[in-house]
């Protein structure tokens, strides 16, 4: 049983290859950034028009996956993974969501083969439990709403860090500019 699970875990490696069903050892991603995984998930939200919803469900149906199989989210599969959980989510909560046929023609880089067997056996992983509490999604929302305002307390904190180094940078230049002979390059700025 452990063995059929490894080889449909395979399934979300990014090396695998649909048409010929076989792995590209020759592919090498990188892992990605934070805001690579952000930029994708928007991408996908965006580009397939789903309900902003859809994040929260597809984090909850991912922790499902990861709590069933043991799976770990890394370079290699976390595309594939983000995608179907994306995917089904929108297949739940939208009323008039994508079909699997026409998600490659927003998605440029997936094949509908690859959706079909990708959504089959992430479904067969979380034994179709897609049910969602409302407790449940709230306590998913809280959290990523408490991250969302923690990052965007940091970027304003770096944001006026930032604007008093300019500042002081600023006046530096204005001295230097009042020196003669030029002690550095003048700023276009």
């Amino acid at each position: 049983m452990r063995g059929f699970i490894l080889s449909e875990l395979e399934k979300f490696d990014g090396r695998m290859e649909y048409d010929s069903e076989v792995m590209n050892f020759d592919v090498e991603p990188r892992l990605p950034t934070e805001n690579e995984l952000a930029d994708y998930c928007k991408y996908v939200v965006i580009s397939c028009k789903m309900e902003s919803e859809i994040p929260i469900l597809a984090l909850i149906y991912i922790e499902k996956l990861i709590h069933n199989t043991g799976i770990l989210l890394n370079k290699y599969n976390w595309r594939r993974v983000t995608l179907i959980a994306l995917c089904i989510a929108s297949k739940i909560w939208d009323d008039d969501s994508l079909e699997n046929v026409h998600f490659p023609k927003v998605m440029s880089d997936v094949t509908n083969k690859e959706i079909n067997k990708l959504e089959q056996s992430f479904l067969d992983f979380i034994d179709y439990r897609l049910v969602i509490s409302g407790a449940d999604y709230a306590k998913y929302y809280f959290i990523m709403r408490t991250l969302a305002e923690s990052i965007m307390k940091d970027d304003k904190a770096l944001s006026e860090f930032e604007n008093e180094i300019r500042n002081k940078k600023s006046k530096k230049a204005k001295e230097e500019w009042g020196q003669f002979p030029l002690q550095a390059v003048i700023a276009a700025e």
